[in-house]
């Protein structure tokens, strides 16, 4: 009878000590709301003392002409974060596109060079640029 006792005391201990209680609210902020809401994607792409991430996302200015869901005409941001004892980041915003996708970051001497495609299916184009960032 003691080992019985014994044995389920540990067990009820060793799941309270290992259980987690998740606790939630409502977020009563609309505008972080509609903004995440808007988020159609988002990429990260780590580097040693930066992290560059990329979010596409849905404008107020909706669809294309044909209202085709693959046309939505779409702003892509760029965080740029210099990490550190303290995090600095700078935000560079590509305007307007359709169906944009962030596909790639590669550093760069002088920045980061990034890949954005965009367009129709067969039509999709790639463009890459050069962020000029002073490297720390």
């Amino acid at each position: 009878m003691k080992n019985f006792v014994l044995s389920m005391l540990f067990t009820f201990l060793s799941c309270a000590a290992f259980s987690q209680n998740i606790k939630y609210s409502e977020e009563k902020n609309p505008e972080l709301s509609k903004m995440l809401a808007k988020i159609h994607t988002s990429n990260a792409f780590g580097f040693k003392g930066h992290l560059i991430k990329a979010f596409v996302i849905n404008t107020d200015l909706g669809y294309s002409k044909d209202e085709d869901p693959e046309g939505a005409k779409q702003n892509a941001y760029i965080s740029v974060s210099f990490l550190g004892k303290e995090i600095t980041t700078k935000l560079y915003k590509v305007e307007t596109l359709i169906n944009p996708e962030v596909v790639s970051v590669v550093d760069a001497p002088n920045g980061f060079t990034v890949t954005v495609a965009y367009g129709y299916g067969d039509e999709r184009v790639e463009d890459t640029f050069t962020l000029l960032i002073p490297k720390k």
